[in-house]
């Protein structure tokens, strides 16, 4: 299967007694680790900006994230500036191992799995990560980006610095399955409950041949597909 370097992500460690709890406070979706799936969720702004898209799953009982964020560093001092009385650390282990995002995959679920040296990490049925330590040799990559944008824009999956950015909220870009409606507090919820009852500001992602859109309402290219978003 391609398999494309994802050095933008960042591979963070939840532990304390406490981190549930925190974690539950700031996704935009619901936190339940009762099966082995993965949870996407997003950490919003209080006006309901994407700050950071995270990958959850559960490893060796490690609540580990697949974190992805255009500032790295302005996460991590919000995340810790919310942690305040709660029994929670944060780890940052990205330096010390690749992440790949392998893709085209055709699962039916998402699951993770580990052999001891390597964690498979399926976010869906269309692609996964792995997550290996750089003591490894990195396995060979696909040069072909192009590929996998033709590949993302016939699949309709959002992607970061096009069309998920700070800009943008869970309505605005494709990523609506992200938001549970149901679940309790949490940054952001405010904006998106007022935008849902209402259906102001609401966005969708749609497929369209190049030859019929606009280029500047375009938000990736594709060879003869683009993705685009229009108001609904």
């Amino acid at each position: 299967m391609p398999r494309l370097a994802f050095d933008k992500a960042s591979l963070l460690i939840f532990s304390g007694d406490d981190r549930y709890r925190f974690i539950d406070g700031l996704s935009s979706n619901k936190i339940d680790f009762s099966t082995q799936e993965i949870i996407n969720t997003l950490v919003l702004t209080t006006k309901a900006k994407i700050m950071a898209q995270l990958h959850l799953f559960m490893l060796n009982d490690m609540l580990i994230s697949i974190t992805i964020s255009e500032n790295n560093d302005e996460l991590m001092s919000y995340l810790n500036s919310k942690i305040l009385t709660q029994n929670v650390s944060i780890n940052d282990v990205s330096k010390l191992n690749y992440i790949d995002l392998v893709y085209d995959e055709g699962h039916n679920f998402a699951t993770v799995s580990n052999d001891g040296e390597f964690t498979s990490v399926r976010v869906s049925n269309l692609y996964s990560f792995d997550i290996y330590s750089k003591k490894h040799k990195r396995l060979p990559l696909s040069l072909d980006y192009q590929a996998f944008t033709d590949w993302r824009v016939a699949k309709l999956i959002p992607w970061h610095g096009y069309e998920i950015t700070s800009k943008a909220n869970p309505y605005q870009c494709g990523l609506d399955y992200q938001v549970h409606e149901s679940k309790g507090c949490y940054t952001g919820q405010e904006v998106l409950t007022r935008m849902r009852s209402r259906s102001k500001g609401m966005r969708e992602l749609f497929v369209i041949a190049n030859e019929e859109v606009d280029n500047q309402k375009i938000t990736t290219k594709g060879t003869k597909q683009s993705l685009a978003i229009r108001m609904i």
